[in-house]
């Protein structure tokens, strides 16, 4: 009798169980490879690191069933929607600088490219902003509110801009992609005005940070950015779709980095300040954006036509447009295109003091899908110079893959050639799969390089990769990757990347 009463207690007492939609991914990775040092003062190094790497991303839709219960209420769609979205990844580096002095002929232009071993990441990370042409990250929120009387839809989103002085923040997230390791501060001269910039004092003691860089001092990089955005939107609308946006991003300025005497004449702050003329604060970014894209059928063809502009009111310039139409029969494709583009960077980079010279690109692809697929593609670039006619420079790009079976062949080659100089280069892969949970895969590039300047040699590079697939169980991989790169300038460069998987979902 008593255990029948609990047990009617409990029935009497329970809640609905909520069954959340949610996406989770975890990944291992490990990672060895070799790569040159360049240093600000001594021998350039060659750098040998070993990495291990642990991510988890979570995403869970409809916290609180809010948008099912409407669902099961025959309501309309629109609402409140709770979502979570959280992205973790944890490094533990093995580096070691081994000596060695890197030598280079005078006449060989030093490139300094370093790989990406892990750009399938970026996937997994999560932004509240897009204008067409890149990400913002940002610290804060978003919410959108669709018109109930038109079909539109408002979006606005606001907090601090993710960079690299953020909580677990890479240099990557600035605004132009760089570093802050040879940041540079205004050191005042002996009288107004005849100030240098010099390397912000190195004398100073390093402090230990588990979560960020301990030698990329850059005190202008470790101000909050608040950023704030709004956009509309079409919604609902078959066929068509537009927005209209608006970002801006700011910071307050740097003062002193520490005591007015600490230099041979009195600091005034880290930017020039010898008459009062450094700002409170600047803006970072500052831009307006507008795209647009359509899809209609005409004739049995799929006609899609896109627009998209971008302004930057910081620069009182246009520095990203393009139009194009994508036309689609069958298997295949033809899409032209033509852009522009005009590089600009965020107020506070060194960037912005160069000359930038704007493009326009004129292109036209074809592909046909199938068992035998194929591409081939050419392109027309001209180079505005602020004075004087443009320069040209152009070229084509194609290539053939073939399944057959358990394998899957493909080889492509490039050429381009006018202002700049002449690239040439080929590459060919294949793939097969040895079993139901082995995959192998092969690939060869090589590239050849004449600039048209003088005195310049021409040089070819070369990379060699394999790699290799295990599925151990359902979606739980072991990835392996192996790639030997050389060219004139680096000569032997090698890595290693392993990645244990369990979220694996094979191709078709």
């Amino acid at each position: 009798m008593l255990r029948a009463s609990v047990a009617a207690l409990v029935l009497a007492v329970a809640a609905p169980a909520h069954a959340y939609e949610f996406w989770l991914r975890a990944q291992a990775i490990g990672q060895a490879y070799q790569l040159r040092d360049y240093r600000l003062i001594g021998p350039d190094l060659f750098l040998g690191r070993r990495r291990y790497t642990q991510t988890l991303a979570l995403r869970i839709w409809d916290v609180g069933d809010l948008a099912a219960a409407r669902r099961l209420a025959h309501l309309p769609e629109r609402g409140l929607r709770i979502s979570w979205q959280s992205y973790l990844r944890i490094d533990h580096d093995f580096g070691d600088y081994t000596s060695g002095r890197l030598t280079l002929p005078l006449t060989v232009p030093v490139r300094r490219d370093a790989l990406d071993v892990t750009p399938e990441l970026g996937e997994s990370v999560a932004s509240l902003d897009d204008d067409g042409w890149g990400a913002t990250g940002i610290d804060g929120g978003a919410a959108r509110l669709e018109v109930p009387s038109a079909p539109l839809a408002v979006s606005a989103s606001a907090g601090l801009r993710v960079r690299a002085s953020s909580p677990l923040g890479l240099s990557a997230y600035e605004l132009d992609g760089t570093s802050g390791a040879a940041c540079q501060e205004y050191v005042e001269g002996p009288t107004p005005g005849t100030g240098t910039w010099k390397l912000i004092d190195r004398n100073r003691t390093i402090t230990n940070h588990a979560l960020a860089s301990d030698y990329e001092y850059c005190p202008q990089r470790d101000v909050r950015q608040p950023s704030v955005g709004v956009s509309v939107a079409t919604s609902r609308i078959a066929g068509f779709g537009a927005e209209l946006g608006y970002r801006r991003t700011w910071s307050n300025t740097v003062g002193r980095i520490g005591p007015i005497d600490r230099l041979a004449h009195p600091d005034l702050g880290l930017y020039p300040n010898d008459f009062g003329q450094a700002p409170a604060s600047g803006v970072d970014e500052e831009r307006l954006w507008a795209r647009a894209h359509g899809e209609l059928r005409a004739g049995g063809i799929a006609i899609a036509p896109y627009a998209d502009l971008r302004y930057s009111l910081l620069h009182a310039a246009v520095d990203r447009a393009g139009a194009g139409v994508r036309l689609s029969r069958g298997a295949d494709v033809l899409e032209p295109s033509i852009e522009y583009f005009y590089p600009t960077f965020d107020g506070d980079s060194i960037f912005n003091a160069f000359s930038i010279e704007p493009t326009t690109d004129l292109r036209l692809a074809y592909e046909h899908a199938g068992a035998l697929a194929w591409h081939a593609s050419g392109w027309l670039r001209a180079y505005h110079h602020e004075a004087g006619a443009a320069s040209l420079a152009g070229g084509a790009d194609g290539g053939v893959e073939r399944s057959f079976g358990a394998w899957r062949a493909r080889a492509d080659a490039l050429w381009d050639d006018g202002y700049g100089g002449r690239r040439i280069g080929a590459s060919a892969e294949a793939g097969w799969r040895a079993s139901p949970a082995l995959w192998l895969r092969g690939r060869a590039i090589t590239l050849g390089v004449a600039s048209d300047e003088a005195g310049r040699p021409r040089y070819a590079s070369s990379s060699s990769v394999i790699s290799s697939t295990w599925r151990l169980s359902d979606g739980v991989a072991l990835h392996t990757i192996l790639e030997v790169d050389y060219d004139a300038i680096h000569d032997l460069q090698y890595r290693a990347i392993g990645v244990f998987d369990l979220a694996f979902a094979p191709e078709p």
